[in-house]
C-alpha cells in the first residue's frame, strides 16, 4: 500500500471519494472551515490487487475508511478464506485506535478488485486535549466510532441473543446531560473505551470458541 498525493486525484475527485463516507458528508454540511481542515490532515493511501492493509499484530492510531475496492478480513496472513469483507463507505481500525493493542487479523485487497483507496486520519489529533479540531467535530468523529462499534456489537447480540456479554451490553451507560457540550465528549470518549473493551473480550471468546473475531 502506497501513501498516495492528493494532488494526483485533484480536489474534485478527492471530495467525491471522502462523499462516500457519512462522516466527511456531515463535517461538510455543517462546517466547511472543519472541513477544509480535516481534508488537508486526511492520509489516501492506494493499494493494488492482493495488497496487505493492515497486518495483524501491527499497533497504531490510525482510523481507516475504504473509499473504492474492496477488502477482505483475513485471521492470519496468507489465509485463503477471508472472515468476512469491508466495503466502500465503511470504517475499520477502531480497536487497535482505542485500546493500543495489536490488530486482530489482517486486511488485503480482494483479489476480484483491481485496486482500493482509502482514507486515514489519526485518532489522537480529534482525541487529546490541544485538538486542531472544534468541539462540534470531534463530537461527530466520537459519535461515529461508538455507533460503528455499538452496531457492531448489536450484529454480535442478535446472533447469540444468550451470550453472557449482552447484559454487560445493557449496563454501558448512556449520556443523559447537555448536547453538543464539553460534558458529551467525555461520556462519548468513555463509551467508546468501554464499548472497544467489551467487543474485544468478546472476540477473544469467539477466537477462542470458533475460530472466528469480528473486527472493528
Amino acid at each position: 500500500m502506497e501513501q498516495a498525493n492528493n494532488n494526483d486525484f485533484g480536489q474534485q475527485r478527492v471530495r467525491q471519494l471522502l462523499s462516500g463516507v457519512p462522516f466527511f458528508n456531515e463535517i461538510a454540511r455543517d462546517d466547511q472551515t472543519q472541513f477544509a481542515q480535516i481534508e488537508q490532515n486526511t492520509r489516501l493511501w492506494v493499494a493494488g490487487s492482493g495488497d496487505t492493509v493492515i497486518r495483524a499484530g501491527d499497533v497504531d492510531s490510525t482510523l481507516y475508511f475504504l473509499l473504492r475496492g474492496q477488502l477482505e478480513v483475513c485471521a492470519e496472513q496468507g489465509s485463503e478464506a477471508p472472515l468476512y469483507y469491508v466495503s466502500p463507505g465503511e470504517v475499520f481500525g477502531t480497536l487497535s485506535m482505542l485500546l493500543g493493542t495489536p490488530r486482530s487479523a489482517t486486511i488485503r485487497v480482494a483479489d476480484n478488485a483491481r485496486e482500493a483507496v482509502l482514507a486515514s486520519l489519526d485518532f489522537n489529533a480529534f482525541n487529546e486535549d490541544d485538538s486542531p479540531y472544534s468541539l462540534a467535530t470531534r463530537l461527530a468523529f466520537f459519535h461515529m466510532i461508538v455507533h460503528h462499534i455499538r452496531w457492531t456489537l448489536e450484529v454480535k447480540r442478535m446472533q447469540s441473543p444468550t451470550h453472557e456479554l449482552v447484559q454487560s451490553m445493557r449496563k454501558l451507560p448512556v449520556f443523559q446531560g447537555e448536547k453538543g457540550s464539553a460534558e458529551e465528549l467525555d461520556a462519548l470518549r468513555e463509551q467508546a473505551q468501554s464499548l472497544a473493551e467489551l467487543l474485544c473480550r468478546w472476540n477473544e471468546e469467539s477466537q477462542a470458541n470458533t475460530g472466528t473475531i469480528q473486527l472493528t
